[in-house]
């Protein structure tokens, strides 16, 4: 009876959680049941309300007689995407179907210090006489920041306003619509704007790089420039990539261990494993160093119910010991600034270019009906002396503004002020 008894404690224990945070399908396929399950998860589960300011309960009393409304799975996740939004956090929001869904892109744009350009671009777009490098003026007849901010929530969240701007910028040149007007400023000062009409097969934005790069050829890689500083490029942490990441990164530090400076280039990595990223450090650091400590609101079986997890770099292998430079910008996420933290706080390394882009959470997936996937996070990250990266981020300690002038002439600003910096601390 006692081995029953402690068997069932033991399944609930392990069940319990689980069913809170939504890991077992929906019983139902309705939509008010599913929301009110999923609201109720994120209640027990999410960790920055109080740090955000957020009335949940609020939240539920403004979202959930939309419910009532919706017709179809598409019009569910838009709901349940605008509500999640509302937490303004980038690991939180529907993951199926993709925002992305039923949209034509013509292209994406980035969000520079001083202006949106046109990134990549599509067929549709160059026959129009669009260009990479035109600054958007407007988009369907909005002023481009009135056009930013008229994408749905799910299109443009983030944990803080620059992250948002960034993602708005990455989805504005598309549409649900047949066509998409566009108003642009050429490199000569001049304005055109086009019309741009839907065609059979349009493709969504370039893939990710995990999508777009074989396992045969290294996603890190690393070179000696001609200054003789070395430069290693890390895009990712993510092991979806079917990549050794880390023997990568120790092929081409081993390469470079003779270089009088070292910079690490992270611009633009969204993470992936946080585990990569300390093994990573593990090559920089002469000692074993605690960097942050994550609490969680809810005790998951997934991690033996720990209410903690503390964060550190172990030595491995020969370590690097020439002076260090980080290249960072607002596409550096999660695990991205985790590797960040580990370096900075360590006072291991110098950070070159724009602030990250804040999103910390360790999120958790919820079954939305019929197939359907959301996520929240449920882990509060902190670094040693207490500050948080959710919503604020890793600021540089060179701030390097990236321009339109600079897009246009190929200018790799923060490149050259992070060798300026070897230069100072090697003699050079």
């Amino acid at each position: 009876m006692f081995r029953f008894v402690l068997a069932c404690s033991l399944l609930l224990a392990v069940l319990v959680p689980l069913y809170l945070v939504g890991t077992f399908p929906p019983p139902s396929d309705s939509y008010a049941a599913n929301f009110d399950r999923l609201w109720r998860a994120v209640d027990a589960a999410y960790p920055y309300f109080d740090m955000k300011g957020v009335d949940w309960q609020a939240v539920y009393d403004a979202y959930r007689p939309r419910v009532d409304e919706v017709k179809d799975d598409a019009d569910y996740a838009a709901v349940v995407g605008e509500m999640l939004a509302t937490l303004e956090d980038g690991h939180t929001g529907v993951l199926d179907p993709s925002p992305r869904a039923g949209r034509t892109y013509f292209g994406t744009a980035l969000a520079l210090d001083d202006g949106i350009v046109i990134d990549q671009l599509g067929a549709t777009g160059k026959a129009a006489g669009l260009a990479s490098g035109d600054v958007l003026m407007a988009v369907d007849g909005r002023p481009i920041e009135e056009a930013l901010d008229a994408l749905p929530a799910s299109l443009r969240n983030g944990s803080t306003p620059r992250r948002r701007g960034r993602i708005a910028a990455l989805n504005v040149l598309s549409t649900t619509g047949t066509q998409l007007s566009v108003t642009v400023e050429k490199a000569d000062g001049t304005q055109m704007s086009v019309s741009l009409a839907v065609p059979q097969g349009v493709g969504k934005p370039a893939a990710s790089v995990s999508e777009t790069s074989g396992p045969s050829e290294p996603l890190i890689t690393g070179e000696r420039l001609p200054s003789g500083f070395g430069l290693i490029r890390i895009p990712t942490l993510s092991h979806s990539t079917g990549h050794d990441l880390v023997a990568e990164f120790d092929a081409a530090l081993d390469k470079l261990l003779d270089a009088p400076g070292l910079i690490l280039d992270l611009r633009g990595n969204g993470g992936g494993d946080s585990r990569i990223g300390d093994a990573i450090a593990g090559r920089l650091l002469e000692r074993r160093f605690v960097y942050g400590v994550e609490t969680f609101h809810l005790r998951l079986p997934q991690r033996g119910w720990a209410e903690q997890f503390t964060y550190s770099v172990t030595p491995r292998g020969e370590t690097y010991r020439g002076p260090l430079v980080l290249l960072i910008d607002n596409a550096c996420f999660s695990s991205a600034e985790n590797l960040i933290v580990a370096l900075v706080d360590s006072g291991r390394a110098t950070t070159v270019g724009r602030p990250t882009g804040a999103g910390s959470g360790n999120p958790v997936t919820f079954a939305l009906p019929h197939g359907g996937l959301a996520r929240f996070s449920t882990g509060a990250f902190v670094r040693n002396d207490g500050a948080p990266v959710e919503g604020v981020g890793i600021r540089p300690d060179v701030a390097v503004p990236y321009t339109v002038a600079d897009y246009r002439a190929g200018r790799d600003v923060d490149l050259i002020a992070a060798e300026t910096i070897l230069d100072g601390k090697t003699g050079s």
